[in-house]
């Protein structure tokens, strides 16, 4: 057998309508230029309160299919390197701006983990 995958996990991405919309409507938004983050901690009776729920968005105004798989692979795999590990207890809903298209894997990683210091949750 191989060595166990280090994908992100099915189970930690948002599937559900109902959890992505409340996320957007009701969380905290964070803003910068080249992406959004909305946060929305989990309900304390919720059963899978354990996992940090995510969402990446990638509008289609950034570009062609190719540009846009490109940039959710980078954010899926920065998001599993960084926030991932620790847990945050909260659904996290991310949206990527056109400039976030144009960004080196490096600078797409310090956009996102200043944002995840400014909402708190690293």
């Amino acid at each position: 057998m191989g060595a166990p995958s280090e994908k992100l996990p099915r189970a930690r991405v948002i599937r559900r309508r109902s959890t992505f919309t409340a996320t957007r409507e009701r969380g905290h938004r964070t803003t910068d230029r080249c992406m959004t983050l909305s946060i929305l901690p989990h309900d304390a009776a919720a059963s899978d309160a354990e996992l940090a729920e995510v969402a990446f968005l990638t509008p289609k105004r950034i570009g062609s299919a190719v540009v846009r798989n490109r940039l959710r692979r980078r954010m899926r795999e920065i998001y599993r390197r960084t926030a991932g590990i620790k847990g945050a207890h909260a659904f996290l809903v991310w949206i990527a701006r056109p400039a976030a298209a144009d960004l080196a894997f490096d600078d797409l990683k310090a956009c996102m983990t200043s944002l995840l210091r400014r909402s708190g949750r690293l």
